[in-house]
């Protein structure tokens, strides 16, 4: 057993079922197990923790979460990456660490990632098939004895979306509104389960920000083929535009995430992701796409163009 392992892939609930798996195999007590998050804390004091020995016990893990530092994204704090390339060279055999890399892109280039790959046990999560996710969806409902009609399966993912972990959320809901009759049909689906729109603007957003032409095109046609409504998605893009490009004034004026989170009133997760977007773009290019957008908004009011073929002209036209 090897005292560093390595998360990779998007499934966050299947990547928190392997390190709580781990975890269970190591038995380490509670005193032991902790949890860093490296958007808040630098990996100098991760290090510092694992070179210490467990109290009162043989071993202990240290859970880092967010380790961005790791991918090419920039970060707040100046990570102490020398010290993690030593640690890692030569780990504390009373130390386990876990990394969860979950939706992370590591940067293969960087020297420490590099030596991280050859030390680490790496356990990477593949993104489900269509029919992985279904058959995940009519075991969770068998568990409790509840039938789901195909239909309402293809309903329950064009609204909660592919993520297993909101997925999870959403057919708790489900099974407490259909007991005791034990069946689901499309109406339920359509009476519970929460449209995921925003989050999935939210990964168009972020795969313009990567300038991933295949994935904003795949999005989009998913989005559309599941009966989005185009002018509304017009309207969430252009508002996660105006987003970054306010964000990324206030990191021009040197504010710190805590300020940022303050100021706009947001949670810390979409304020990291607001700021990880916002340092992949340059203000000018941020005001043009807000400034495209705006003028299509025009032009489909105005008659001039028709919402799709305007939204997929500017897509098309962003050189990603």
């Amino acid at each position: 057993m090897k005292n560093i392992y390595l998360f990779t892939g998007n499934e966050e609930l299947i990547i928190k079922n392997k390190i709580d798996n781990v975890i269970k195999n190591i038995n380490a007590n509670a005193m032991n197990i902790s949890t860093y998050n490296l958007d808040d804390v630098n990996i100098s004091e991760v290090i510092q923790d694992a070179m210490t020995p467990p109290f009162m016990g043989d071993v202990k893990i240290l859970v880092i979460k967010k380790p961005v530092f790791l991918t090419s994204s920039k970060v707040d704090i100046i990570h102490n990456t020398k010290m993690f390339m030593d640690y890692i060279s030569n780990p504390f055999e009373s130390t386990y660490l876990l990394i969860d890399c979950a939706g992370l892109k590591l940067d293969e280039k960087k020297d420490y990632v590099m030596k991280l790959l050859k030390v680490a046990e790496v356990s990477q999560t593949k993104d489900l098939s269509n029919v992985e996710l279904e058959g995940w969806l009519k075991r969770q409902l068998a568990i409790e004895g509840i039938e789901i009609r195909d239909d309402a399966i293809k309903a329950f993912f064009a609204r909660s979306g592919k993520s297993l972990l909101n997925a999870k959320k959403e057919v708790e809901k489900l099974i407490l509104y259909v007991k005791p009759r034990n069946i689901v049909t499309i109406s339920d689906v359509e009476d519970v389960v929460t449209k995921e729109l925003e989050q999935d603007v939210f990964a168009l957003t972020n795969a313009i920000v990567a300038k991933d032409n295949e994935m904003v095109l795949s999005i989009y046609r998913q989005l559309i083929e599941g009966g989005r409504d185009v002018m509304q998605l017009i309207g969430l893009v252009s508002k996660s535009f105006s987003d970054i490009l306010i964000v990324n004034k206030m990191l021009s004026r040197e504010l710190k995430q805590k300020e940022i989170i303050s100021l706009l009133n947001i949670s810390s997760g979409r304020a990291y992701h607001l700021i990880k977007n916002a340092r992949s773009f340059k203000t000018r290019e941020v005001e043009e796409y807000v400034i495209q957008l705006a003028n299509l908004d025009y032009k489909i009011k105005s008659g001039k163009i028709d919402s799709k073929s305007g939204m997929e002209l500017f897509l098309y036209g962003l050189g990603v």
